[in-house]
């Protein structure tokens, strides 16, 4: 038994095994001008624009990260001052509130030295009309009590005289 390898070439019953040979490296050359002429710089067009591709997506990785190491930075760097900028902050509140106290404990007082004002004044205004009154109710004691002396134990003449001398004396007042 003899035994072919399906791979093995063999050139048809007229032509020789030189021209077969030719033609086959003719073929290779051809084959080789096409891939090389067509499917290589297409493949390398094809592999320059996966390249650029990538290294686009390699520069925006880049760029993201130098982005969130700026704002994580950027994070850092605030929260390292927030414990200062908050106690800034409180002590602004506080003097706020400092000077609101000490502004309404002026207002009040403001009112409450106008209330005792008012007061004094009421207190003075009631006191003269008390006076006034406590006067003319004293006057028309005096008098009653003058009446009533002069009549027990004074003559006419006698009454005429304190009575005009009371008179007189109560006007001057």
């Amino acid at each position: 038994m003899h035994f072919t390898s399906p791979y093995t070439f063999h050139p048809p019953g007229d032509i020789t095994v030189m021209q077969w040979a030719i033609a086959l490296i003719a073929g290779f050359l051809l084959l080789a001008f096409v891939v090389g002429k067509l499917i290589v710089p297409m493949v390398l067009r094809l592999l320059d624009d996966r390249q650029g591709d990538i290294a686009g997506a390699a520069e925006q990785v880049e760029r993201t990260l130098r982005e969130a190491e700026q704002v994580r930075d950027d994070y850092r760097e605030r929260l390292e001052h927030i414990e200062d900028e908050t106690e800034a902050r409180m002590a602004a509140a506080v003097e706020e509130a400092s000077r609101l106290r000490e502004s309404i404990l002026e207002e009040a007082q403001h009112v409450a030295e106008e209330i005792v004002r008012r007061g004094h004044e009421e207190v003075a205004r009631e006191y003269a009309k008390v006076m006034a009154r406590l006067h003319g109710e004293f006057v028309d004691n005096v008098i009653l009590a003058a009446e009533h002396a002069a009549e027990r134990s004074l003559d006419d003449a006698a009454q005429r005289r304190l009575l005009a001398d009371f008179v007189a004396s109560v006007r001057t007042v």
